[in-house]
């Protein structure tokens, strides 16, 4: 696997200072991020891309993958829109900063490459991610029907966006 980095990543205060460099492979491992979202999306709802979901994501037009050993974020940029599509920080190093680190760093690199706004999916009971989407300056702007399925049924996700400028401040 490729691990060079593009940009390194400087951590500003309160964010975790032993932060790894968060790189941004020039070739992803498949096998490695599936396995991260496998272990970061546990519950029956949130559905684990396996390693063939994962090549075949990595494979589309415009996709870049942030990541470091505890968690990554993928991101599809199409001239002025950027989308998360998935973004996981391994649970037993959720609440230490390196989420928002990790959006950042993504926020900025959609930024560089031209996209003047970031979308996002994400479920309602996900308030954690809620609360991180919301101090980077997200908003709901709609509501997908039905768009998680697990045993129970299906469930909602709330759609949210943001700006992307010269300045990425988070609340």
């Amino acid at each position: 696997m490729n691990m060079k980095s593009q940009s390194s990543v400087k951590t500003s205060p309160g964010e975790p200072s032993d932060v790894e460099a968060i790189i941004c492979p020039a070739q992803p491992d498949p096998a490695f991020l599936s396995n991260l979202h496998g272990d970061g999306f546990a519950s029956a709802y949130e559905q684990h891309w396996n390693e063939k979901a994962m090549a075949e994501m990595l494979a589309m037009t415009g996709v870049f993958v942030h990541q470091f050993s505890a968690g990554f974020i993928m991101t599809q940029i199409s001239l002025e829109t950027a989308e998360i599509l998935t973004f996981t920080v391994l649970p037993s190093q959720r609440g230490k900063g390196y989420g928002a680190v990790l959006l950042k760093t993504a926020m900025q690199h959609a930024f560089n490459k031209g996209a003047t706004r970031i979308l996002l999916e994400v479920a309602p009971d996900r308030k954690a991610a809620l609360g991180l989407y919301r101090r980077a300056g997200f908003e709901r702007t709609g509501v997908r029907k039905n768009y998680y399925a697990g045993p129970e049924g299906k469930r909602d996700a709330f759609l949210m966006e943001t700006g992307l400028g010269t300045e990425l401040n988070f609340r």
